[in-house]
């Protein structure tokens, strides 16, 4: 009787799934900016996809919010949700090397949504039985990073000046800045759901990035390079899960802001971790930038899955931060160690996210056992 009267756990729709695979889709464009034909790209193609991956993740960020905290009004959701897959699309389909030449397409469609969640906002705020001050923040933010957009675009046409970044900084600014001021609390179980499911997919981009290093048929190199590809995207996926199975603490109230924010900086390592296993398999680029580009954007990935602990349910020690700084030295030490050497550095690679797994499974298992 007890478990009839309490309320149903609110699960995340298809319609939500469908949206987010759009959004897979356009970040996936992005991490195509960082394909390697003949050698190691430039410090502007990185800006690039850097800058456009933010772009894309935080259109995410403000959709998902909205979403999850105002699920009432179901029809003009999906109505909303329908017209923004269609200008993600035109974004999509403007991001590639010469991207300058769909400068419009692509700031057009940009603008659009950012004015249409804002209008979203705007009519959230009006319906607000009282004064919602996070509603208010995030309507003007949209509306000033709109704008921008569109002053960018003439100022573009006359002098070649690309402005948009500017929107970027007052969209980060503003997300950071959230963490310090009040906002209506989200359902976090529907949350952490959501977010899960769309790491899952992007964890399928890299499962189709695996397949390539299946091709190189049954020799004894081939058979190593699968092996320790599989068990890399394997190791990264399966610290993602346990964190989110046995570490978030899915019942706690907060406003969702650093949860998602959080996510965005690990969704945006997991992009560039798919591309550096193509990376991997390029004999055109250097052993050095091999090594270089997966300890740094591996780190990234871990450090941003670390972040996450402030979600537990059992905060951690100062011991296990000490054992994760420990793990990690002998990481870069056995980097360097292997510099010269691919296949065992990629191996070290591999033992580190198991190594760093079983950190986790450590710190957990003695949480529990002071429980008891």
């Amino acid at each position: 009787m007890l478990d009839f009267l309490q309320d149903e756990e609110r699960k995340v729709e298809y319609i939500e799934l469908i949206y987010d695979l759009i959004f897979v889709h356009t970040i996936s464009r992005c991490g195509a900016l960082l394909k390697l034909e003949d050698g190691v790209p430039d410090t502007a193609v990185y800006i690039t996809f850097l800058l456009f991956s933010v772009a894309v993740l935080e259109i995410w960020y403000y959709s998902t919010l909205f979403i999850n905290r105002f699920p009432e009004h179901k029809i003009q959701r999906n109505i909303c949700i329908f017209i923004n897959m269609y200008l993600l699309y035109y974004i999509a389909a403007g991001i590639r090397d010469d991207w300058k030449e769909y400068y419009y397409q692509i700031h057009v469609a940009w603008a659009l949504i950012l004015l249409h969640l804002a209008i979203q906002y705007w009519f959230a705020l009006r319906r607000a039985s009282h004064r919602e001050e996070y509603l208010k923040r995030d309507f003007y933010m949209l509306v000033t990073e709109a704008v921008i957009i569109i002053i960018s675009m003439p100022v573009f046409d006359k002098t070649g000046l690309v402005l948009s970044p500017c929107a970027l900084l007052v969209g980060v600014f503003a997300g950071v800045t959230a963490q310090k001021s009040s906002g209506r609390g989200v359902d976090f179980p529907h949350l952490t759901e959501r977010v899960m499911l769309y790491v899952v997919f992007s964890f399928g981009e890299m499962i189709v990035e695996l397949a390539g290093f299946f091709n190189d048929g049954i020799t004894p190199l081939g058979i190593c390079h699968s092996a320790l590809a599989f068990a890399f995207a394997s190791g990264l996926f399966l610290n993602y899960g346990y964190v989110y199975d046995h570490i978030i603490d899915r019942e706690r109230e907060t406003s969702g802001d650093g949860y998602l924010f959080l996510h965005l900086f690990l969704i945006i390592s997991l992009s560039y971790l798919t591309q550096v296993l193509e990376m991997l398999r390029n004999p055109t680029v250097r052993d050095s930038m091999k090594i270089l580009s997966v300890a740094i954007w591996l780190f990234a990935y871990l450090l941003f899955l670390s972040l996450l602990e402030r979600y537990a349910k059992e905060r951690a020690c100062r011991n296990y931060y000490l054992r994760l700084i420990g793990i990690s030295a002998a990481y870069i030490l056995l980097l360097i160690i292997t510099r010269d050497l691919p296949v065992i550095n990629f191996a070290a690679s591999v033992l580190y996210i198991y190594a760093i797994h079983m950190s986790l499974r450590l710190f957990r298992k003695r949480k529990l056992a002071k429980l008891k």
